[in-house]
């Protein structure tokens, strides 16, 4: 496939324009010294994003075209892989970095991870050190791919147990220093740079799930298709981010919160996708 781009940056919106206008703000500060596009793919914040964007981003006064910057205005919420999904089918770049609206693009970040990328024929994906506001690090790779021991400790108060505090540290990754590359089992797709013709062969995000998983799933066909999942902390982007965890309150409560519920619906219909199945690649490559 002949590519017309090097870079399609595809960020994924829902309610949170002040993030977005910030987030493009960032990459324009930064931009990349190559042929590049933004796809911002917002799926019906109804709020000012559309009209934030075609004015402070797109058009002009005279109604003109003036920028790089691409919009989808989905009527109703899609959820996350479909829409990154009409990102991926409408960009035009070599390369496909997946970034939140939440994140802020630093000095040189998107050169240098392209860079890694093209000379590493075998790394599918990676990620940078993502890091908060102050400084500190954000726990954005894991050693292993989601279990539902996993997902009932990072979800309800079992999760203060100090046995599944020592299940959950590990499977974060808490005690290492994040100062070197290192194979990892999955990302975050808050961040993830891919290389497209990878995509093409793999295939695009799954969109049986409407939230979560969908990036450990990716990750895990990257592994099986025998690419590698890299986190690559030479390159760095502050992400403003908060987890909301609902293993601070508990299991009854929960539940009943949406986010969990979605996050247990979408960690069921990834367990029966893989059940059986070993990781045989990742183990190899990871030790």
């Amino acid at each position: 496939m002949k590519y017309t781009k090097d870079l399609s940056i595809i960020i994924i919106n829902y309610k949170t324009p002040s993030h977005l206008k910030q987030c493009i703000k960032s990459i324009r500060k930064h931009a990349p010294k190559m042929e590049y596009e933004i796809i911002v793919v917002d799926n019906n914040s109804q709020d000012i994003t559309v009209q934030m964007i075609e004015d402070d981003f797109m058009y002009n006064y005279k109604n003109q075209k003036i920028s790089n910057v691409e919009l989808i205005a989905n009527d109703k919420n899609l959820g996350f892989p479909k829409a990154v999904n009409q990102g991926v089918k409408m960009a035009k770049g070599k390369y496909i970095l997946l970034l939140n609206p939440d994140i802020t693009i630093l000095e040189d970040s998107l050169e240098q991870m392209m860079a890694y990328l093209e000379k590493h024929p075998k790394v599918a994906v990676i990620g940078p050190k993502l890091i908060n506001p102050n400084g500190s690090i954000q726990l954005s790779c894991f050693n292993k791919f989601t279990s539902p021991e996993l997902v009932l400790y990072r979800r309800t108060l079992f999760g203060k147990m100090n046995h599944a505090r020592k299940i959950l540290d590990d499977f974060t990754m808490k005690s290492w220093d994040h100062s070197t590359e290192k194979n990892v089992a999955w990302i975050l797709g808050s961040c993830m740079l891919i290389k497209k013709d990878i995509i093409d062969e793999v295939g695009i995000m799954d969109e049986r799930y409407f939230m979560y998983m969908e990036d450990v799933d990716w990750c895990r066909r990257f592994w099986q298709a025998g690419y590698e999942v890299k986190y690559y902390p030479k390159v760095k982007m502050v992400h403003y981010y908060a987890r909301e965890s609902s293993s601070e309150s508990g299991l009854i409560k929960a539940m009943l919160k949406k986010q969990t519920r979605t996050h247990i619906t979408s960690a069921l219909k990834f367990f029966l996708k893989y059940f059986g199945q070993k990781d045989e690649q990742y183990q190899s490559a990871s030790k």
